[in-house]
């Protein structure tokens, strides 16, 4: 077939730009052409990564700031799955959806593509598709998000539908010709049962590229190491930091903290030559050093289960609190709540995950359930067919 001209569309933010990457990459490889469309302050990052990247959509912190104006209750609500439900797609269908909408119509009639992939959590590419007549995908960032936060967003997207004259269904959009399901089965919600166009596909292939790991790494010493990450997004909580370090620099570890760009390594105080303390340290390269990992629960889980490490999540905002619900559930990790994390907890919970031998035989067992899963060759495929038939691609029966 002659090649595609495929657009993708994701939050502005790592955590769901990087699960989309190995896709667009294999797209990129099948010889097709790629664009990405997202905030204009997070272009210049998808430009690093080769591929072109249009503005399109309000900034996260806009989209926050308006929806927290806008929705004062919700906001208001602490930080856990009912907040998540709640607030969540108010801010994706009512103030993200608008703008982004607006704007990928804008960049569809210059770009011309024959499909668009958006992340699941943009309400607003699905109606530029329709409007523009492009067929589209739905592409997971993670596990597959409680059904009841889409149909919530459908309500609130009805003054856009009726703007433009669409309904894209009970679930805004989403799940109405293919979602590309990253997540592995053992740890996908029984939901997706009910999702007719869901396809499997591996994504643990997220290494931006272009980053070295630091000259220390080839020389820690021959202790455990425990890699601690907060993400990118939410990862101001330096009492959260002080907490874990407390719990463990005295043992014998391994201890490597990346705090996120915006934060400074020295306001954490001086340590022990085995804690090492960094802005970002690429995880794809860093990984295959680590024995546990401690994570905040968020679209990192997989690349590290990929590894066969066992988690110790510390949920802080978003869909942490339900993925790592999830993880504790299928023995792969310990879970600490925010009013729960203190040193003497984490350094209990890290020894637990470094010493009894169940969790990591099922980070095994999930790391090769992942490894089985289809290669993004073959969401390729899909896309193509979906391109072609310009219709609802429902999987195989069970």
């Amino acid at each position: 077939m002659a090649p595609l001209r495929v657009m993708c569309t994701c939050l502005p933010g790592w955590g769901h730009f990087l699960p989309m990457l190995s896709l667009a990459r294999a797209v990129a490889e099948a010889g097709h052409v790629v664009a990405f469309a997202t905030a204009e302050d997070f272009c210049p990052r998808i430009e690093q990564t080769g591929f072109a990247a249009f503005p399109a959509g309000l900034s996260l912190p806009e989209q926050l700031a308006q929806a927290a104006r806008r929705f004062p209750e919700q906001h208001a609500l602490p930080h856990g799955k009912e907040r998540f439900c709640e607030f969540v797609p108010r801010m994706l269908a009512g103030v993200a959806a608008p703008e982004r909408a607006g704007d990928l119509m804008n960049v569809f009639a210059r770009w011309r593509p024959d499909i668009l992939v958006h992340d699941e959590t943009d309400f607003g590419g699905p109606v530029a598709a329709a409007v523009c007549g492009v067929p589209y995908a739905d592409h997971s960032v993670g596990f597959l998000r409680p059904l009841r936060m889409a149909r919530l967003a459908r309500a609130i997207l009805h003054p856009l539908w009726d703007r433009w004259d669409v309904d894209l269904g009970e679930h805004g959009g989403l799940f109405r010709y293919l979602y590309l399901d990253v997540c592995p089965p053992s740890l996908q919600s029984a939901e997706i049962g009910e999702i007719a166009v869901a396809h499997p596909m591996r994504n643990t292939d997220v290494d931006p590229g272009g980053d070295t790991l630091p000259s220390w790494v080839s020389k820690l010493r021959p202790a455990p190491t425990v890699y601690v990450s907060l993400g990118t997004i939410f990862d101001r909580g330096q009492e959260v930091f002080a907490a874990v370090l407390e719990g463990l620099r005295d043992e014998y570890l391994n201890v490597i903290v990346t705090v996120g760009n915006q934060n400074d390594p020295a306001a954490l105080g001086p340590q022990p030559d085995n804690v090492h303390i960094e802005r970002f340290i690429p995880q794809a390269l860093l990984l295959p050093f680590c024995d546990v990992v401690v994570n905040q629960g968020g679209t990192a889980i997989l690349p590290i289960l990929a590894h066969a490490l066992p988690l110790l999540v510390l949920p802080q905002r978003a869909n942490q609190f339900h993925n790592a619900e999830a993880c504790v559930a299928a023995g792969v990790a310990r879970r600490l709540l925010p009013h729960e994390v203190t040193a003497e907890a984490v350094r209990t919970a890290v020894l637990a995950l470094l010493r009894q031998p169940t969790y990591r035989r099922r980070s095994r067992e999930v790391a090769e359930e992942i490894a089985r899963m289809p290669h993004p060759a073959e969401a390729v495929r899909l896309l193509e067919r979906l391109a072609e038939e310009r219709a609802p691609l429902t999987r195989a029966p069970l």
